[in-house]
């Protein structure tokens, strides 16, 4: 379902390495995404969900397997959510610089998503994240 079209950036924050990509999607549809060291499903993508709108989903069970895997102490999870907000971030910046520069963006920096993820990953409180 994904095919990676173009490196764009990678960074290695704690345990785990990160590759943006610019990727096609089903039927010649151009995304951004951001994958976990060699798996071949991203964590997380962008995609055209209208003609002027771009939106982004976000592979729950890799996100979990990193909060279940950590074993950093909860200080050390604050710095490396840090780091990987701020890749996050500049990974948007560029998505809408190269692929989506008059779309509409639902950025997940922007959104109660990053807010949530970040309380899992610090807190690695698990529990209520399988409930949802």
């Amino acid at each position: 379902m994904f095919t990676k079209l173009i490196a764009v950036d990678d960074q290695k924050i704690g345990t785990v390495h990160f590759h943006a990509f610019v990727i096609k999607i089903q039927d010649d549809e151009v995304g951004f995404a951001i994958f976990m060291d060699e798996l071949p499903t991203p964590l997380l993508y962008f995609y055209r969900d209208s003609i002027d709108s771009i939106t982004f989903k976000i592979d729950n069970d890799q996100f979990l397997a990193i909060v279940k895997n950590s074993k950093f102490t909860s200080e050390v999870r604050k710095e490396l959510y840090k780091e990987f907000e701020f890749f996050l971030r500049t990974m948007e910046e560029r998505a809408t610089a190269y692929l989506f520069k008059n779309a509409a963006i639902k950025y997940i920096t922007n959104s109660r998503d990053i807010i949530r993820y970040k309380n899992y990953y610090i807190s690695a409180g698990t529990k209520t994240f399988e409930q949802e």
